[in-house]
């Protein structure tokens, strides 16, 4: 039976006065960590995805459309129109699904490319960045946070989904949009949400980041412009909420957010330290748990016992991978490679990897096995991840219980190694070091920056691929 109710809060409007009221309002020192930590890893893997192939098929879609010059395109040379800046960056960020993550969305992929964008085409400093940053979160985690139910049951991505709203709100906090403006282009974006599900492990599962920071933007300029929509479309009978539920349980009643209230300085961000779907982060470190803790000879492997919880598996739908896509989300493929090479990284995620026979051989030997318990701090994770290995003589060897995944809020990268992501995203870009120190050390004073057109993001390099 539903259990939606039948006199919703009014979320557009209460949305769109949070974001016109904290737009001016001071982050607190953690808020400020986390909104500068967001902008580091999604500028460094939007380097490292810069030149994949899905952003190439869209760059050679966006010479067709052309457009006036405002904003720039991370690793590419020229500049687009905003919206396409943000589609093209974020599509870049989610490209190799190495970006961070958060309440199961992907938001700096989406925020930080839509805030650059708009940051392009007007004028924003340093600390405005990081609360249009912070205000994008608050909005996208509150409408997520109020479903119950698993979006990818019925289909959708909920970064397709709802991505739309944080940047939106994100867009609109730089662009200096009103409380009405912003409930317009809230109400927009909430017309273009969505993202199937099947489409995980193909070009189009990035383009969805990228779809959601271009609707953003859209929408921004849309309602600047005039352009007017539903002052309930987000929580209305027939609004988005109600229509993307999977079970019709959504909570429309909850609190609107507070202003000076931050969300993210509660959840925080998870990086990723391996290239994959957050999914396959704890397994990946259970892996490499028993390749460090065992002389292992891996011919002697019969069989592999993967427990993971329900939610988890659903989001790796491909068990026996034939390319690097594909394998993103594969759980089979990401304990293979832990085991084979010990190490999940951008050197492993390419197709003649994923053919190897060592690794194919092996994801045929592992059996997913699922919970519907979960941890009390993490809803869609089990109470743990754990690998066993059975081998010829009969025998069993267990992998450590793992809770939490190395770069998970609560077990962050130490700085040394966020650095070194960040150094590895860009020399996969053939960016030079000195440069991408300078990128680093530049983001990390974010905060004090006096001008968003004064960050050296670097253009191509690689000539034949520009914009």
């Amino acid at each position: 039976m539903s259990e939606l109710h039948t006199n919703p809060a009014p979320l557009t409007q209460a949305y769109a006065d949070f974001v016109a009221a904290a737009r001016s309002l001071p982050l607190p020192e953690r808020a400020i960590e986390v909104a500068t930590l967001g902008f580091t890893d999604a500028i460094g893997v939007t380097l490292a995805g810069a030149h994949e192939e899905a952003v190439l098929a869209l760059l050679r879609w966006v010479r067709e459309q052309g457009g006036p010059p405002v904003a720039r395109v991370l690793g590419h040379d020229g500049r687009v129109p905003p919206a396409v800046a943000a589609m093209l960056n974020a599509t870049a960020a989610h490209a190799l699904d190495y970006d961070d993550f958060a309440f199961s969305n992907h938001p700096s992929a989406v925020l930080v490319p839509a805030i650059l964008a708009a940051a392009d085409s007007g004028v924003a400093d340093g600390a405005m960045l990081l609360r249009a940053y912070a205000i994008g979160y608050e909005v996208w985690s509150d409408a997520f946070l109020r479903e119950k139910d698993l979006y990818y049951e019925q289909g959708w991505h909920p970064t397709a989904v709802l991505g739309t709203l944080g940047a939106t709100a994100a867009t609109c906090v730089i662009w200096g949009l009103s409380a009405e403006q912003t409930r317009h282009a809230l109400a927009l974006a909430a017309s273009s949400a969505g993202g199937v599900f099947e489409n995980f492990g193909t070009m189009a599962k990035p383009f969805h980041g990228g779809r959601a920071s271009w609707v953003g933007v859209q929408a921004a300029g849309m309602a600047r412009c005039g352009l007017q929509a539903s002052a309930t479309a987000i929580e209305g009978r027939h609004g988005l909420m109600r229509a993307f539920s999977p079970e019709g349980r959504v909570d429309l009643q909850a609190a609107a957010p507070v202003p000076g209230q931050w969300r993210l300085t509660q959840l925080g961000l998870n990086i990723k330290k391996y290239p994959v779907v957050g999914s396959a982060q704890r397994g990946i470190d259970a892996a490499l748990g028993l390749r460090r803790e065992h002389a292992l000879d891996l011919a002697r492997i019969k069989r592999i016992d993967a427990h993971i919880s329900a939610r988890h598996a659903a989001v790796m739908p491909h068990h026996r991978p034939t390319d690097s896509l594909q394998a993103k989300f594969s759980l089979e493929f990401a304990i293979a490679s832990a085991l084979v090479h010990g190490a999940v990284g951008l050197a492993q995620l390419r197709d003649e990897v994923v053919r190897d026979p060592r690794i194919v051989a092996l994801m045929e030997c592992v059996h997913i096995h699922t919970t519907e318990e979960f941890e009390p701090g993490w809803r869609d994770a089990a109470p743990f991840d754990q690998i066993f290995l059975q081998l010829d003589d009969g025998s069993t060897v267990a992998s450590p219980k793992v809770r939490r995944a190395t770069g998970h809020a609560d077990t962050p990268l130490p700085p040394e190694q966020l650095q070194e992501k960040f150094m590895g995203c860009a020399q996969a870009a053939g960016i030079e070091a000195e440069a991408a120190k300078a990128l680093y050390a530049q983001l990390q004073n974010l905060q004090y920056l006096s001008d968003a057109r004064a960050l050296r993001l670097p253009s191509d390099t690689r000539q034949n691929a520009s914009v």
